[in-house]
């Protein structure tokens, strides 16, 4: 997947006081190999998910960004730790 593609959960998956998020369109950010799941943000929620391969699905073709999610995504890096 491409950061900033246009993805949809497609499984029950409580997201903290929102509950249940089936159906949401949210930007995917990332993939974690330490979890095995993907970085999800769901802009209309103001939050993040960490859902399974298995959990959403790509709603536009293969590569394709919409803009409000380009702009996003230009903002979103990895937390780095330093001392």
């Amino acid at each position: 997947m491409t950061r900033g593609e246009a993805v949809r959960c497609i499984d029950d998956y409580e997201l903290f006081e929102h509950g249940n998020i089936k159906g949401e369109e949210g930007c995917y950010v990332s993939y974690s190999t330490c979890n095995n799941r993907h970085m999800v943000y769901f802009s209309r929620l103001e939050e993040w998910a960490e859902l399974k391969a298995e959990q959403f699905e790509r709603i536009n073709k293969e590569g394709h960004i919409p803009k409000k999610n380009k702009d996003f995504i230009k903002l979103v890096s990895r937390l780095e730790y330093s001392l």
